[in-house]
């Protein structure tokens, strides 16, 4: 098992939306492997939660579908606190919206870095 697919998804978000901004802590053990839910941001540790599903080796379009989760956490994070909590009881298709746009506007960059086409890292957008 590998990181290395989550390691350059963050590289390239960072990169590219550095006002998204990374948690400090990276959990991979929390969620069921099985289980629906995908992703989690926790603002209290500031942790960005992923489905241990990611650690396997991934097709291109599972890796699309991590960098959207990882977009959509994101965007959580920088949510004000009031709209993580909010949000974490309710659907929230405004960010479910911006994080597939995100995904398509990064996605060839990060499929470029993850092929080891762009040697020289992510550039900003």
């Amino acid at each position: 098992m590998t990181r290395r697919d989550i390691d350059l998804a963050l590289e390239v978000v960072q990169a590219h939306l550095p006002g998204l901004g990374i948690p400090k802590r990276l959990c991979t053990r929390r969620l069921a492997a099985s289980g629906r839910v995908v992703g989690q941001y926790r603002w209290h540790s500031d942790t960005l939660r992923l489905n241990p599903r990611y650690l396997a080796p991934l097709s291109e379009a599972d890796a699309l579908d991590l960098l959207d989760t990882v977009l959509h956490e994101l965007l959580h994070k920088a949510s004000p606190l009031w709209k993580q909590l909010r949000d974490s009881f309710r659907p929230h298709p405004d960010i479910w919206k911006q994080a597939e746009a995100l995904a398509a506007r990064l996605g060839p960059a990060y499929l470029a870095r993850r092929r080891g086409d762009d040697p020289a890292g992510p550039r900003q957008a």
